[in-house]
């Protein structure tokens, strides 16, 4: 960082001089024009011949032959990376396989439509307009059929009911369609500022809004694997076991959405503190869970082992969540050590997609 002094030229025009360093690594010279760009947070962008949001505006990548997850994985990549228009071109055209793949993955993610296909190229837009999204409430979407799925899922484990899976799997799909526009707007706003000015938040806050999105895609997953244990766990259930599941069930759910409201609507130490001790108390609630499936029954399915492992995940990430809140807080950097931003378009079987 440098410090400039800001003159007054003339009557009504300020000036500010740019480091000579940087103009010659520019090659800017008296006499040429740079781009200026005001910022809603208060910051002054100068770049020399690069616009705001280069690169984004339209992208062509050569898919050859691939299989048609492959073309899925490009498409949904350069999604994430916030691009509008998205043309996958075959020099050997597209087969009906292909070609279906494109569709669908348009037609099942946020704002995306195809728009002209031929032989050789199919080309997809985002109708996404910054303006008109609110990542807040995307948030709060995704809370609440995260978390009812979450329910259903140890209902179904617990109390023996239909699982319902496919209804969780399309529950799970719609988490994983939000995260993923979620994530886009991150991503676009690397590389243009104008994206927070529209979407109304500041760099920070949507890197942590992306955050805890990410552990929202989790806990729909984490879902998923507690109804597949709930459709085809042994039964009765051991002694027991039914009563302390849902207990830290019930625990981790309230831990991640607690977490959540410390993102939302602003963090003190002391809750964050709160929220930390009630992780510590879970966890060994956990440990102690675990030790008595295998004391109440010699050979304990190893399903239930696999439950349990769902909600100390979903408890895990109620302790991200909460870190994430008191970094935002603090004005620490929002990246965690991994530089993990958020993960998007898994499959809601679990099944990698980008």
């Amino acid at each position: 960082m440098e410090r400039r002094k800001v003159q007054k030229v003339g009557g009504s025009t300020y000036t500010v001089s740019v480091p000579k360093d940087w103009a010659h690594e520019h090659h800017i010279e008296a006499g040429e024009h740079v781009h200026l760009y005001t910022h809603d947070d208060g910051s002054l962008v100068v770049r020399s011949s690069r616009t705001d949001g280069e690169g984004l505006s339209e992208r062509t990548v050569e898919v050859g032959t691939g299989p048609p997850e492959t073309i899925e994985q490009v498409l949904r990549g350069l999604y994430a990376a916030g691009v509008d228009e998205m043309t996958l071109a075959a020099s050997d055209g597209f087969d009906d396989a292909q070609r279906r793949r494109v569709t669908s993955v348009a037609r099942d993610t946020v704002g995306l439509q195809v728009v002209s296909a031929d032989e050789g190229a199919v080309t997809v837009r985002s109708l996404l307009d910054a303006g008109d999204v609110s990542v807040q409430q995307s948030v709060l979407q995704l809370q609440f059929i995260a978390l009812s799925m979450h329910r259903s899922a140890v209902d179904a484990l617990v109390a023996g009911t239909d699982a319902l899976p496919a209804d969780v799997r399309e529950r799970a799909a719609e988490v994983h369609r939000l995260a993923a526009m979620v994530v886009r707007h991150f991503n676009r706003s690397l590389s243009d500022f104008e994206e927070t000015d529209a979407l109304g938040v500041s760099r920070p806050e949507l890197f942590t809004h992306c955050r805890v999105a990410r552990e929202y895609e989790r806990l729909a997953d984490e879902s998923v694997a507690v109804a597949r244990v709930a459709g085809s766990v042994d039964r009765p259930l051991p002694e027991g076991f039914a009563e302390s599941f849902d207990d830290v069930a019930v625990d981790a759910r309230a831990l991640l959405e607690d977490a959540t409201a410390l993102v939302l609507d602003g963090a003190t130490v002391d809750a964050v503190t709160d929220l930390l001790a009630r992780y510590e108390s879970l966890a060994t609630e956990l440990e102690t869970a675990e030790t008595a499936l295998f004391d109440a029954a010699s050979g304990a399915d190893p399903r239930l082992l696999r439950a349990l492992d769902s909600v100390a995940r979903t408890a895990e990430g109620g302790r991200a969540v909460t870190r994430a809140a008191l970094r935002a807080t603090t004005g620490e950097s929002c990246v965690d050590g991994s530089g993990d931003v958020g993960r998007t378009g898994e499959a809601a079987d679990g099944e990698s997609a980008p």
